[in-house]
């Protein structure tokens, strides 16, 4: 038995071996990418986690570490929470309008027509412009004194001059109406891909039984576009939690802090205060705000992507 088990052992760690090899070219074309994730993503997502235990003061060699006392300042803070239902109301008015009307243009667009390219082309122009470039766009539309629309809406129509920018009911949608501006074409290709998925078939038996537009739709695109669905709303969620420069640069985050988003006070507080610390557990917070919200999207969209 002892001479029949030494082979049985050698035999099958040679097979190791050479899967090993004929896996190792696989490695190698993995380890630049996971070289990089590593160093500048994973380490920074580490260290920060660090930061935030400590009083971190720059220039300092050794920090004085507080535990979770940023955290429980953070739970006391109400300009954080301020800011974290601006960016709420933000995130939700956009990511509303950007996959709804995504939608309603990708179905319509679905179809070779003529001049269909250039309204693809034309839709999602303004996602190849820099944010700044749509900053100054935005004053240009929304400012009270020299936007278009009051221009418009004075000169034009009679009416009375709208502070869009100044006033604190009006000033996030208004933001929000910009970026679904310049996102929006990204979603729209997203849902047109996802119709070419669904079978003509499907359709072509829906229309011999008599069913309408508004039943074809809603008994078969749109059961059938929710795998597309749930990727368009995940991503368009993780990004328009994350604003920025919109309110920093069009509004600067007034008037006062209605405006100003979770971001721009993580911004302010590490590079304006220098308070690394206490920065680090804004930024830990939000991370983990977006990964309860994106498994509980994922959790309530995945039932319906079983079809």
């Amino acid at each position: 038995m002892t001479t029949s088990a030494l082979p049985a052992r050698h035999t099958s760690s040679n097979q190791r071996w050479k899967t090993l090899r004929k896996q190792l070219p696989n490695y190698l074309f993995v380890l630049p990418h996971f070289f990089f994730f590593a160093v500048f993503l994973l380490y920074p997502i580490v260290r920060g986690v660090q930061i935030s235990l400590y009083d971190w003061k720059i220039m300092l060699k050794d920090q004085n570490f507080i535990g979770v006392a940023n955290y429980q300042a953070l739970l006391r803070d109400r300009m954080f929470w301020e800011v974290l239902g601006n960016t709420a109301e933000f995130m939700i008015i956009t990511v509303i309008i950007n996959v709804i009307l995504a939608l309603f243009v990708a179905t319509g667009l679905k179809h070779k027509f003529f001049g269909s390219d250039f309204l693809r082309v034309l839709f999602y122009a303004p996602g190849i412009l820099s944010v700044s470039v749509i900053g100054i766009i935005g004053i240009r539309v929304w400012d009270t004194q020299i936007g278009i629309i009051n221009y418009f809406a004075t000169t034009m129509l009679g009416l009375p001059r709208v502070s869009w920018l100044g006033n604190p009911d009006i000033v996030i949608p208004a933001l929000a109406l910009t970026t679904v501006w310049w996102t929006f074409g990204f979603p729209m290709l997203v849902f047109i891909a996802g119709l070419h998925n669904i079978p003509e078939q499907l359709y072509e038996a829906a229309k011999i039984d008599g069913a309408g537009h508004f039943g074809t739709f809603r008994h078969i695109t749109l059961p059938l576009i929710m795998p597309t669905m749930l990727f368009v709303v995940v991503t368009q969620f993780i990004a328009h939690m994350q604003v920025f420069a919109q309110p920093y640069i069009i509004t600067g985050g007034g008037p006062g802090n209605a405006s100003r988003s979770a971001t721009m006070y993580l911004y302010e507080t590490a590079w304006k205060f220098f308070r690394f610390g206490y920065a680090s557990a804004i930024a830990v917070a939000l991370a983990a705000i977006m990964i309860v919200v994106t498994i509980i999207l994922f959790s309530i969209m995945r039932r319906r992507t079983e079809y």
